[in-house]
């Protein structure tokens, strides 16, 4: 009975305490472990502590942000929050240190400061939820080669990934709602696509896309350790090539391209086996957290730039007569619309002409004010005044706008 008190004690306090502004500081007691690893006791120690302070500042955070946040965004909340946990202590002081079993203990009394962590939290929940369900294409071309040079299509990358996003809380596109848009093909010959390509996909948020080569080696080469290359040992090398681009604005935000072979290194702490697709597969899952961690970061520092410095938008506009007039709308837009920046222009054709900026608001934001005395009055004069060039928004998406000068 005691227990369940307290319990439901803790969980009224928490809502007390997220309901009402929290103290400048929560002082928490506990205790963080290492393993002793070849006899190292002042290393161990020092990453107990560290597990400590790590521990008292997840507390204060699950004071400070719902339950939910904490259990399916860990990773995120680890990758944002709990490495810099240090910067969140304001004091700390050691009350025990203590080896068991090969394993240093350390209690420590620990002031968390809750304003800066509060605003990051913050921030990372405004993240969550711009990331939430984000929809995610995984179109990779891959091939297996084997010992003979025959090719096979594979899917063993393309699997893992597949799996490790949708428990990331991605919402996975299937792609065959964009494999002909991408272009693809036989073999490794799927080319970088081009901005308006991707920007075409309005299927998803983000696409992976790029190259992988898996080539199964003959038993006794030269590749992986010699214990690898024993007899019944199917061996395993290759390389992969990716992409993620976000397609609200067809920007790459990542690139990531590197090589793999059977060494533990690339397969993980694995037994070998005796097929080349268990091996593939082991390569696949192993090196692919890596991959998931690299897209989840690239993500996150592309929606924190965009909160930051605006929302990346592309700006198309028809209508314009020559290449002066282009220049007197770039001028006029850079002046008159406050939040634009970095402005930068495009190809000029046909009267029609995209240019790149980012904006502090959202595009429907940016429309009204397009739509403004102010803009449209000063754009007249800049494009010679008569007859009057009025400009009509005549599209907006989440990342892009289009505007028609008629005269």
């Amino acid at each position: 009975m005691s227990l369940k008190l307290t319990a439901l004690s803790l969980v009224l306090a928490s809502a007390v305490f997220a309901a009402a502004p929290p103290p400048a500081t929560v002082t928490k007691e506990v205790t963080g472990e290492a393993a002793i690893v070849d006899g190292n006791r002042d290393k161990a120690f020092a990453e107990a502590k560290n597990a400590a302070l790590r521990e008292a500042v997840e507390q204060v955070a699950g004071v400070l942000v719902s339950s939910d946040t904490l259990t399916a965004n860990s990773q995120l909340l680890s990758d944002r929050i709990f490495t810099r946990s240090a910067g969140y202590v304001r004091t700390h002081e050691v009350l025990e240190r203590k080896e068991e079993g090969g394993v240093a203990k350390v209690k420590v009394r620990a002031e968390v400061g809750t304003a800066q962590l509060d605003k990051d939290l913050q921030a990372v929940q405004a993240l969550i939820r711009r990331m939430s369900n984000s929809r995610l294409l995984i179109v990779l071309q891959e091939q297996a080669v084997s010992p003979d040079k025959v090719i096979t299509s594979s899917a063993v990358l393309t699997q893992v990934l597949t799996d490790a996003f949708s428990k990331d809380g991605w919402r996975i596109i299937d792609p065959s709602f964009a494999a002909g848009k991408l272009e693809l093909s036989s073999g490794v010959s799927l080319t970088t696509p081009d901005r308006k390509v991707i920007q075409e996909l309005k299927v998803a948020d983000y696409v992976i896309t790029g190259t992988v080569t898996f080539r199964h080696e003959k038993p006794g080469s030269n590749s992986g350790t010699l214990q690898d290359q024993l007899k019944g040992f199917y061996m395993v090398s290759g390389e992969w090539e990716l992409s993620v681009f976000a397609t609200d604005s067809g920007t790459q935000v990542a690139r990531l391209a590197d090589k793999f072979d059977s060494s533990p290194e690339s397969r993980g702490p694995a037994a070998p086996v005796v097929s080349y697709e268990r091996t593939s597969f082991q390569i696949a899952q192993h090196r692919g957290k890596d991959i998931v961690a690299s897209v989840r970061k690239a993500v996150v520092d592309y929606l924190s730039q965009a909160e930051q410095n605006g929302t990346q938008v592309v700006m198309t506009v028809q209508g314009l007569a020559d290449f002066k007039a282009v220049k007197a709308f770039k001028d006029v837009l850079a002046r008159t619309i406050t939040g634009i920046s970095d402005v930068k222009q495009g190809n000029f054709q046909k009267g029609q002409i995209q240019f790149d900026l980012r904006y502090l608001g959202s595009t429907e934001a940016l429309a009204e004010a397009l739509g403004e005395a102010a803009f449209q009055q000063k754009l007249t004069t800049a494009l010679g005044g008569k007859p009057a060039a009025k400009a009509s928004v005549t599209g907006v998406t989440s990342n892009t706008v289009e505007l028609t000068l008629a005269r």
